[in-house]
């Protein structure tokens, strides 16, 4: 995502961005045959991604960023919108706001610097929001990691145990459990048969 000078204010870019509707997108992502078949409260959730990845951008214009699999797929589906993406761009940027969605796939390098994106983002994230939120309300240790290609959330709820949940509806639980004390020095999480590591970037995180 790239960005050109504005002649808007930061703080009237946020607000542009908190006042979006994003009600067109949530109803065509809850759709199964043309849409992704999310639940009406996980479309809600990714808006809300999407609307912090847009604060990220526009806090942070020189940074690279690389969101989650499911927020970057609601992005998708609101560039889809053309009329109603344009029109969203120049009311909060002033221009259009274009997406690269070649990052991670021309070699080793180039994955590198996905991965690099995306743990960026995750750092702004706890940063500038606070630490992620399970579902149900419990705040989690900034951890992650990527099962059979989806985000999943890693937590540790005690020195000896931990818990972790793919971000995904309709996937499979994961599980975790602290391999290092104390506990917030790292952790694994693994659906199974393929596992897959997650760390907690530091204690405060």
């Amino acid at each position: 995502m790239t960005t050109a000078s504005s002649s808007k204010t930061l703080e009237q870019t946020i607000a542009a961005i908190e006042a979006l509707d994003l009600e067109p997108i949530k109803f065509k992502a809850t759709r199964g045959e043309d849409g992704y078949g999310w639940s009406p409260e996980y479309a809600e959730r990714m808006a809300q991604a999407y609307k912090r990845y847009l604060i990220l951008h526009a806090k942070y214009p020189d940074a690279t960023l690389a969101p989650d699999q499911d927020t970057d797929r609601f992005w998708h589906m609101h560039i889809l919108d053309t009329r109603k993406y344009a029109a969203d761009c120049e009311a909060i940027f002033g221009e259009f706001l274009h997406h690269f969605p070649y990052l991670g796939l021309r070699g080793e390098d180039d994955a590198k610097a996905l991965n690099d994106a995306f743990a960026k983002m995750q750092a702004l994230l706890a940063q500038e929001f606070g630490p992620a939120q399970h579902p149900e309300g419990a705040t989690q240790a900034a951890a992650w990691c990527a099962v059979e290609g989806k985000a999943a959330w890693c937590a540790v709820e005690s020195k000896k145990a931990a818990w972790c949940a793919v971000e995904q509806p309709g996937s499979r639980a994961a599980w975790c459990a602290v391999e290092s004390k104390p506990a917030d020095k790292a952790a694994w999480c693994a659906v199974e048969p393929k596992a897959a590591w997650c760390a907690v970037e530091t204690a405060k995180a």
